[in-house]
């Protein structure tokens, strides 16, 4: 009975013991063959090109967004529940055109006793300084009801600023971009209630480096082109230059555009300036796309035999696809294009494009 109870156990924990004995082995293999595919990936794919002296166009070339001219939030100068709302979101308005009407029965009771008020203080005045000329009151006396008349005329004109405020009206022309109330809600003083947009007078606002900007003044004509509408180009002219620059080194520039036609705000254009500097000569340049690190401190990867090395450069003049190179590098060196987001120094390399 023993024999027989001992061998059913012996063969589960021998297929228990070839179980994990199997496990061990394909983890080991999966291991290796990472380890295998680790060192099979060493070696990182590059573009490459090298310098080139050539003639660098004057001109600059930026992307920025179109925007409105013109564009306001309006707020609420009173509180209460809303009454009415008169337009909507997408309706255009005109200068004082009324958007909502907040309750004012409350301003309009205080108001009808300011008023009476007023009305009693007057008569005051009058008669105090009636008596004042018979000598029955003292001036004192008279100037206190003076006083009293005057703070009762300054609360009859605040509520009537209060009650006017009631009515919340378009303080520009335009179209509205956003109605932030519906009636029944309630506003507070201050609280945005609208958006105001006017469509009719746009400009771009675009972003240029510290070398650019130096070439740039107010009233420059400028040729902006978008993708939305091929073979069209509308015209402007740059009425601000920014004179303080972000962390980046870029500077803020606004261009006024011409006449609208298509143009809507948020769209992307691309702004041609022509900043009117002659730069000639020829100058080692290299494609923009070879930078890392951006403007502010430029640096590229440089390919020697079959490694990759980084090295800091001088930048000179910048256009739309290239950047003239001053010192840092010479015509002879071969420049990583792409595949630079996967280098290290000294990283090997396979260049698939000369």
């Amino acid at each position: 009975m023993k024999i027989r109870k001992f061998f059913p156990v012996s063969i589960s924990v021998l297929l228990i013991v070839l179980i994990v004995v199997i496990l061990i082995g394909n983890k080991r293999e999966i291991e290796r063959k990472a380890q295998l595919s680790l060192k099979g990936n060493t070696v990182i794919p590059v573009n490459v090109t090298q310098p080139q002296w050539t003639e660098l166009n004057p001109s600059i070339r930026a992307t920025g967004r179109i925007v409105a001219d013109n564009s306001l939030i309006v707020t609420s100068k009173t509180q209460g529940v809303v009454l009415a709302k008169y337009r909507k979101t997408g309706d255009r308005v005109t200068k004082g055109t009324p958007i909502a009407k907040v309750e004012d029965r409350l301003i309009l009771e205080s108001l009808r006793v300011a008023e009476s008020n007023c009305a009693k203080a007057k008569k005051d005045v009058e008669r105090y300084e009636s008596l004042q000329k018979v000598g029955a009151v003292t001036r004192s006396e008279t100037e206190a009801v003076q006083l009293a008349l005057k703070n009762a005329e300054q609360q009859v004109f605040d509520l009537k600023d209060r009650l006017q405020n009631t009515l919340l009206s378009a303080p520009v022309s335009g179209v509205l971009e956003n109605v932030m109330i519906e009636e029944g809600s309630l506003v507070a003083l201050g609280m945005p209630v609208a958006e105001i947009i006017d469509p009719s007078r746009l400009k771009m606002e675009i972003s240029v480096t510290e070398k650019e900007v130096v070439r740039l003044q107010r009233g420059q004509t400028v040729r902006i082109t978008s993708d939305v509408f091929e073979n069209k180009t509308f015209e402007g002219t740059i009425q601000v230059v920014g004179v303080q620059g972000d962390d980046a080194l870029s500077y803020k520039v606004e261009i006024a555009i011409l006449v609208a036609n298509e143009l809507k705000p948020g769209m992307f254009a691309v702004a041609h300036i022509e900043s009117g500097v002659t730069d000639s000569g020829k100058k080692l340049v290299i494609d923009r796309r070879c930078m890392v690190g951006g403007l502010k401190n430029p640096k590229i990867y440089t390919v020697s035999g079959d490694k990759a090395y980084q090295r800091s450069i001088v930048a000179g003049l910048v256009t739309d696809n290239q950047v003239e190179v001053i010192s840092g590098l010479t015509e002879n060196e071969t420049v990583v294009l792409d595949g630079q987001i996967n280098l290290t120094e000294g990283a090997n390399v396979t260049i698939i494009k000369n």
